[in-house]
């Protein structure tokens, strides 16, 4: 063991030892500058994933809302076709009459339009066979419904002989 430290030493007397640190010293700086990039490197491509998760989400999102606006220019399309070639088949059969005014809505017919909505949901009636029969939307007895509750909830509901 002696004599390999013996070799070692007679090899390392022609070098000063200052070389030798500054050496080491600048393999050190070169190894930890290499960490440094390796780390920034890193984070730049855990930065990359975040943004292709996004752009993924971005193109999944985009997508649909062009799927949607596809399937819903196609259906007015559709309707509209529809309503044209039962337009062109009316006027064939019947002469040219001037178009029948709306119906007028008095305050009472909202009113009990509003108690016959409120009162089938009461029964179970699914949103959209009440919307069928009263011919309103959807969202319109969604909101008949959410106004019919809040009005409950404003008035305290009396029972009994004694009301004043």
């Amino acid at each position: 063991m002696n004599r390999w430290i013996e070799l070692v030493m007679t090899q390392m007397l022609p070098w000063p030892i200052g070389v030798l640190v500054s050496a080491s010293a600048l393999s050190l700086m070169i190894g930890l500058i290499g960490l440094w990039a390796l780390w920034r490197v890193r984070r730049q491509l855990h930065a990359v994933t975040d943004v292709q998760d996004r752009v993924n989400t971005l193109t999944n999102s985009v997508a649909l809302l062009t799927d949607t606006t596809e399937s819903c220019f196609r259906a007015i399309s559709m309707q509209l076709q529809f309503q044209q070639s039962s337009n062109v088949r009316s006027a064939a059969r019947r002469p040219a009459t001037p178009p029948a005014e709306p119906p007028v809505q008095t305050p009472g017919s909202r009113k009990a339009k509003q108690r016959r909505v409120v009162g089938a949901a009461r029964r179970g009636e699914a949103v959209a066979a009440i919307a069928a029969r009263e011919d309103l939307a959807e969202t319109e007895v969604a909101l008949r419904l959410h106004v019919g509750r809040d009005q409950q909830t404003a008035e305290p509901k009396r029972y009994g002989s004694l009301l004043s």
